[in-house]
């Protein structure tokens, strides 16, 4: 099989990362870290706040103990927006969110709790500050946006909203699902109040972890339960990272994380120009080809192409290449309907292509061509 569907989760793990989570369930750190005060515990915790560590550092961020780990950048989503949510206030989006983001913000609205507008792309399909600011209010708290769009690749200017959420006194919460791990991402050269991240996808880790990064942002906790602190406390604690990271820790996929963190720092450069390099040799064959329309713009070079075949949906295309090619491929909504919405492919749903460090050129190639025979 030739694997293309790397922005739903990378296929191909590192050898590290493997190895890693293999060494976590071993005798020597299979326990609970923070729960017990026995050596395989602690040399637990310890390799976790190593983790912590090498993810403030990836991501610019000042303090480890602001890295909390979740299930994945849904709840990482979910956490940020509920967890800071103003009563009567205003948030701003755009129609390129993930429903991790979108189902939040309609929850909070159906609720009373706030209400919030959804910015639409410009004639270039690009947001700029001139979009957003057409959307503020006096009550605007929080700018969400992704800083890459898991349906067509569109990367959103982070410096250029981070300023703008600084100058209009915002909370700055954006999506890193489809951009960490090949695209760099300071905090605090952008303004970045909270970051969320999938571990399982340019980062490499297991499915089942995800962070979220943020920069002393006073957070409410959605879920609740033990902490291995103030145990003898009726309310949760509030301490970060504790607070959020309620029950048993997910000690396997953090410690491959952690490995493909490691990874990625080593090999950053090479990732970054493979993929470049791949998605416009990617872009050039496909616009070449007849009744092929792309929605992904020639600039994104982001590892992530959404097209469609004339007089077919989404869904055919995707059973074609997989019955008959042995590609896989992503079709339908890819949960960001509002895209779909502003491109009219609700009923048809988009056909995306996405790439990881591992692909290779002739599995483009056979691409191309199974798409040529379609």
């Amino acid at each position: 099989m030739i694997y293309l569907d790397n922005a739903a989760t990378t296929n191909n793990k590192p050898f590290c990362v493997k190895y890693a989570v293999i060494k976590a369930m071993g005798k020597n750190y299979s326990a609970n870290p923070g729960r017990s005060s026995h050596n395989i515990s602690i040399k637990s915790a310890l390799e976790i706040l190593k983790a912590r560590e090498q993810l403030a550092k990836f991501f610019g961020l000042k303090n480890e103990n602001n890295v909390i780990f979740t299930s994945g950048c849904t709840e990482s989503l979910n956490l940020a927006i509920l967890g800071s949510v103003k009563e009567k206030g205003h948030i701003i989006t755009t129609v390129f969110e993930h429903n991790s983001v979108l189902r939040p913000l309609y929850y909070l609205k159906e609720k009373g709790l706030i209400d919030y507008t959804i910015v639409k792309p410009n004639f270039y399909g690009e947001i700029t500050t001139k979009e957003l600011k057409s959307a503020l209010k006096t009550n605007t708290y929080m700018l969400i946006v992704n800083h890459i769009s898991n349906v067509t690749g569109q990367e959103n200017n982070l410096l250029e909203f981070g300023k703008f959420a600084k100058e209009n006194n915002l909370l700055f919460l954006v999506d890193a699902a489809q951009s960490a791990g090949h695209k760099k991402i300071c905090m605090q050269e952008n303004n970045i109040d909270m970051l969320c991240v999938a571990g399982h996808k340019g980062l490499y880790s297991p499915q089942g972890v995800g962070v979220l990064l943020h920069n002393n942002i006073p957070l409410n906790p959605i879920k609740f339960g033990g902490t291995g602190i103030f145990a003898e406390e009726k309310n949760m604690p509030i301490i970060s990272p504790e607070t959020y990271e309620a029950g048993t820790t997910c000690t396997p996929n953090i410690f491959g994380l952690l490995a493909g963190v490691k990874f990625v720092k080593k090999h950053f450069s090479k990732i970054v120009k493979k993929q470049n390099i791949q998605t416009k040799y990617l872009l050039e064959k496909l616009n070449s080809l007849n009744n092929i329309i792309l929605y992904t713009k020639p600039h994104s070079l982001n590892g992530v192409i959404s097209l469609n075949i004339k007089n077919k949906t989404s869904q055919e295309v995707a059973n074609i290449l997989n019955a008959k090619h042995k590609i896989c491929v992503r079709s339908g909504l890819h949960c960001a309907p509002l895209v779909h919405e502003f491109y009219g492919t609700l009923e048809s749903g988009m056909v995306r292509v996405s790439l990881s460090y591992f692909t290779k050129k002739k599995e483009l190639n056979k691409l191309i061509n199974a798409l040529k025979n379609i």
